[in-house]
């Protein structure tokens, strides 16, 4: 029978650092510091403050018991087949985001990113690319960026504007259809998260990584209101080829794949220069500096050339569109520098649940592992610059698998200091993840 005190080790961090996030958002909702220059009113939360529960959150709560249920018996078994899991958690995942986005009674929630007019998003400038062509439109991106009305569609690539286009041509009169399809692309991220865990920590981590994500707050909230959650799916799938690559550095396709894969994703989110940052960084932390040299130049030729083919069959300017778009960027200096440096984090961690944010920073606290070191070192960078103050809970949707790797990784840690599968813990964890996201919408109307 386990001591009691070891369930008390590990509710510890997850305790301590939401109790600590709590506290800070809790004092930053009524300071005028924290609001400045941000249009919503409880930061550091990017949402209207709009709380709400129907009876159709009978439906998420429903689901929570039915995730904790699961967690319980996949925590139980030796081994589970990894397709048949994923298939399991992507679509679990799914049907918890479409329950979640409605607990406060608005079926409008899933449709929302195709109708809205204020704030517009990217359905908005689909007609560029009805009027110019998908060539002639990507051809030209840098060159309109200004008439764009969607201020997404102007920081971004041209990649998520065609898509938009692509998903009207495919269902021209089902927005629900359009909204399926994109919230479906953004579960899919327990698949990549998997392999990434897999990779550090092993297959059993890997699935407490998986059960976690599949539950966490920005996947399942932003699901259907936010691109940010298929571009974490992608960026996700480009650093867990990188990872591969790095883990099998005899194998050279492996690194010219995951230069491709992050050329192509380049088309889409410029964050993929932080999984290409991260790239560098854990090759030279894990790798000697021979074999690390050699796996980002095969990367990086990789990269080169489908940006040459992505150039000579498309008309994409990968640089010329970033530099059309950084021209763009709304100006935020009047967001509070010194709030934000630490709002950053406080919101990002938020909105990873406590369950994630609580074990990897007792992970990291630990042993500190050069997976996370590579991707903290980007992230802080950016986090010292004016880039991105306020709206981390989207804009760093693609670091989240990391370190839900780390979480499902301190998990099984523990278990193996304590002598043996612990299910409940995984189900206890899975459950109070799934309740704060429920929470955090019902408080929030957390829109794009």
């Amino acid at each position: 029978m386990i001591n009691p005190r070891a369930y008390v080790r590990i509710a510890t961090p997850v305790v301590l650092v939401g109790a600590g996030l709590a506290a800070f958002d809790f004092f930053s909702a009524s300071s005028a510091v924290a609001k400045r220059g941000l249009i919503a009113d409880k930061p550091p939360v990017y949402g209207r403050f709009e709380p709400g529960f129907s009876r159709l959150g009978i439906y998420a709560l429903v689901l929570v018991a039915v995730g904790g249920a699961g967690a319980f018996l996949l925590a139980r078994r030796e081994r589970v087949r990894p397709w048949t899991l994923l298939l399991g958690v992507c679509g679990f995942a799914l049907a918890f985001s479409a329950a979640v986005a409605v607990v406060n009674g608005g079926t409008h929630a899933y449709t929302d990113p195709f109708e809205r007019k204020r704030p517009a998003d990217y359905q908005q400038d689909v007609h560029l690319v009805r009027e110019l062509g998908v060539r002639g439109f990507i051809r030209e991106h840098p060159g309109i960026v200004p008439e764009f009305t969607a201020v997404h569609s102007k920081t971004h690539p041209p990649g998520p504007v065609v898509f938009f286009s692509f998903l009207q041509s495919l269902f021209p009169k089902n927005l629900v259809a359009r909204a399926v399809v994109i919230a479906a692309l953004g579960c899919l991220v327990a698949i990549p998260t998997w392999f990434l865990t897999r990779t550090f920590g092993g297959e059993r981590a890997a699935t407490v990584a998986a059960a976690l994500i599949a539950v966490a707050p920005a996947p399942v909230i932003f699901a259907f209101t936010s691109m940010d959650s298929v571009f974490m799916t992608m960026l996700a799938t480009v650093a867990a080829l990188l990872v591969w690559a790095i883990h099998r550095p005899e194998r050279s396709w492996l690194a010219l794949g995951g230069g491709v894969a992050a050329a192509a994703a380049a088309f889409f989110t410029y964050a993929v220069g932080f999984v290409a940052g991260f790239a560098v960084i854990y090759a030279f932390l894990a790798l000697p500096r021979g074999r690390a040299l050699k796996t980002i130049a095969l990367a990086g030729l990789g990269a080169a050339g489908m940006l040459i083919a992505l150039r000579a069959t498309l008309g994409f300017d990968a640089f010329a569109s970033y530099r059309a778009s950084f021209r763009a960027l709304p100006d935020d200096n009047a967001r509070n520098y010194w709030y934000w440096l630490f709002g950053n984090i406080a919101v990002w961690l938020t909105f990873a649940g406590v369950s994630i944010a609580g074990l990897s920073s007792w992970e990291f606290v630990r042993r500190m592992p050069r997976y996370l070191i590579a991707l903290y070192i980007p992230l802080m960078v950016a986090n010292l610059t004016r880039i991105f103050p306020a709206e981390t809970e989207r804009v760093g949707m693609f670091a989240y698998p990391f370190i839900a790797a780390a979480a499902g990784i301190a998990l099984v840690r523990w278990e193996d200091e304590t002598g043996g599968r612990r299910p409940g813990a995984l189900a206890i964890l899975v459950v109070v993840a799934a309740l704060q996201t429920i929470l955090l919408e019902a408080l929030y109307y957390n829109f794009w």
